[in-house]
């Protein structure tokens, strides 16, 4: 297949907070408003008065009041095969991706398409839901209950398939929709949106699919991520995210949707789909240098320039680009910087633009990078530069003067620098730990003498033979099998001695002579850049991942020193959200239910008794979020 072979996005639907449908969610980046607000009554299980306090990060406790919410939502559904009865039993999340599925489907030619050639790939995070917690709440606050109360009244009611939070939406909306090309979701930090585009790509490419729906999912607890990113002290006090402003001072929390179809150019034109734009160049990364929060350059550009090779593009060829911009002082300084060194001494005759749609409908984590696309998608098909809200003047660090860069405050007109030209576009998306994606976009018009090559290229044969790969390292650990020798005795014969023993910690680890045993696994201290205080905060399942693939990287013989030389090697981990997680939800509904209980056993308590007992019972409970636990 011709590797010049452009993908079209010929499709999109989304939900964002402050927008009853796309076109308010472009009205509202055309006025720059900012739609954070205190939560919603109920969106959180303790009022306010109960969580806030603006002293700084502290347990149980956030310090700032506002985040962006999807209020007044009701999914389309029509035409979609889902029993409506389920669906009320499911997660809201679950009526958010099914809604801009089914918005993104409706809105491409899919009439002539083979539905069994058609797959979905959904970034989403593994983080627990309103639901999810829920049913936390449901099979351990009866515990609690029982003990005070000698009763247990719980009605457990919320539908059980709603911890299964990672993969099943994506499986939901291909059922809905018919289609038979296959379905996962990903999470790639707050990159997910963009990785999933660059593997929906490859599938076309590839001629596995003739078509693909793509994007981001995001709606988690929004208390569980206001009180982690509290914890990490990422979040903003002020409750406004600022992109690259002197007034920023962290991210504002959102959730939301966004999906896009996409077909390879030549099926989109034969269809005679509406094309919002062609995928010119995909690049991923990982930063090698940097840590949890705070992001490395060296990887973010490994991304920019991967994309822009594919593209055979020089980076004054865009003209506007969609940054991550989280409203964080040092992560937009970096990434300001980035872009300085990506340009060089080039320069364009108009300033390239710069911005966030993070100010305004907030951080949408997995699903961040599928807003920001379809806010370029949508300045494209209104020829129009879009303003960043939240910004007067550029931060410390930040010199947009002195840069071929400049940060809108009311849109402009999006002029062709020629004719012949079209406007071009980049957008990037940088996930916790240096994950990291860019992509660039092109208009599409069959007029350019460029687009009418582009159009001829041919479709490509699902046959297509490929490499064939080895497996050159393994490892495995299943209960007390903790090594391949041990799984071999146990599965194909031979001597096994091992007996399962009841696990005896659900969360964190103890301290050994070795170092630190999680469930009767041994992790040696200095084995991974992780500090010890660190490790034992970590859930039990990260740690038994960590342990096992450094095992299985060992086994196939890849020494230590010649590992930071692998930078185009890949990381692929299954994994689901471990229930554990959602225990933090159970201490914070504990005090109102400590309210409850009170009243019900005529007990007459002032306000700091109370507060003593309710600390009692979250101690009992589990240990408080803090910031190596989120």
């Amino acid at each position: 297949m011709d590797k010049n072979q452009r993908i079209a996005i010929v499709g999109v639907g989304g939900v964002f907070p402050g927008a009853a449908d796309l076109n308010e969610f472009w009205e509202n980046i055309l006025i720059a408003r900012d739609c954070s607000r205190e939560p919603p009554e109920g969106r959180w299980s303790l009022a306010l008065e109960d969580v806030y306090d603006a002293k700084g990060p502290q347990a149980d406790k956030v310090y700032s009041k506002r985040a962006c919410f999807v209020e007044n939502f009701k999914a389309d559904i029509d035409g979609l095969d889902i029993d409506a009865e389920l669906l009320t039993s499911l997660d809201p999340m679950f009526h958010l991706l099914l809604h801009a599925g089914n918005q993104a489907w409706r809105d491409a030619v899919t009439e002539n398409l083979d539905k069994q050639r058609v797959g979905i790939i959904i970034g989403n995070i593994a983080l627990p839901t309103d639901s999810s917690s829920r049913i936390t709440d449901e099979i351990l606050l009866p515990v609690f209950e029982k003990q005070l109360l000698a009763r247990s009244d719980s009605g457990a009611s919320v539908n059980k398939l709603n911890k299964y939070v990672a993969g099943l939406p994506a499986g939901t909306l291909a059922q809905a929709l018919g289609l038979g090309g296959g379905s996962y979701t990903l999470d790639a930090a707050c990159a997910s949106s963009l990785y999933a585009l660059k593997y929906a790509v490859d599938e076309l490419v590839a001629g596995r699919s003739d078509a693909m729906l793509c994007g981001g999912l995001s709606r988690p607890d929004s208390l569980y991520t206001q009180m982690g990113f509290s914890a990490l002290h990422a979040i903003s006090a002020s409750g406004r995210c600022s992109p690259f402003d002197k007034k920023g001072d962290g991210l504002v929390v959102g959730e939301g949707s966004g999906i896009l179809v996409l077909k390879r150019l030549d099926d989109a034109i034969k269809d005679a789909d509406h094309i919002y734009a062609t995928i010119a160049g995909v690049g991923l990364s990982n930063d090698i240098d940097g840590n949890l929060m705070s992001p490395d350059s060296e990887g973010q550009l490994r991304a920019m320039r991967a994309a822009y090779e594919k593209a055979n593009w020089q980076a004054s060829d865009v003209d506007l680009i969609e940054c991550h911009g989280t409203g964080t002082p040092v992560g937009d300084v970096v990434e300001f910087n980035s872009l300085n060194s990506l340009w060089g001494d080039s320069k364009n005759e108009n300033d390239c633009v710069i911005g966030s749609v993070k100010s305004n409908i907030g951080h949408l984590l997995t699903a961040a990078g599928s807003a920001g696309l379809i806010k370029i998608l949508l300045s494209m098909k209104h020829a129009k530069l879009p303003p960043t809200a939240n910004y007067e003047s550029s931060s410390r660090g930040i010199d947009v003067d002195d840069s071929p860069f400049t940060v809108l405050s009311k849109p402009q007109d999006w002029r062709r620098r020629d004719r012949n030209i079209p406007r071009r576009a980049a957008i990037s998306a940088f996930g916790f730990g240096g994950i990291n994606a860019h992509v660039l976009l092109e208009e599409w018009d069959e007029s350019f003498p460029q687009a009418k090559a582009r159009a001829k290229v041919s479709k490509p044969e699902a046959t297509q033979k490929s490499d064939d790969i080895a497996i050159v390292g393994m490892d495995a650990c299943f209960g007390p099998w903790q090594s391949l020798q041990a799984f071999q005795n146990r599965v194909l014969g031979g001597v096994d001695n091992s007996e399962p023993e009841q696990l005896n910690n659900s969360w964190g680890v103890d301290n050994n002579i070795k170092g630190y045993t999680v469930d009767k696994v041994d992790i040696p201290v200095g084995r991974f850049r992780i500090p010890p205080n660190e490790l034992k905060d970590m859930l039990p399942q990260q740690l038994l991942m960590l342990q096992v693939a450094a095992n299985a990287i060992d086994d196939a013989g890849i020494k230590e020193e010649k590992r930071a030389e692998l930078k185009s090697a890949g990381v692929y981990i299954g994994i689901g959200l471990d229930m554990n997680t959602s225990n933090f939800h159970l201490r914070w509904c504990l005090l109102p239910m400590a309210r409850q209980w009170a009243k019900q056993l005529g007990l007459e308590l002032t306000e700091a008794q109370l507060q003593a007992w309710v600390s009692e019972l979250r101690d009992v409970s589990g240990p408080a979020m803090n910031a190596n636990r989120t």
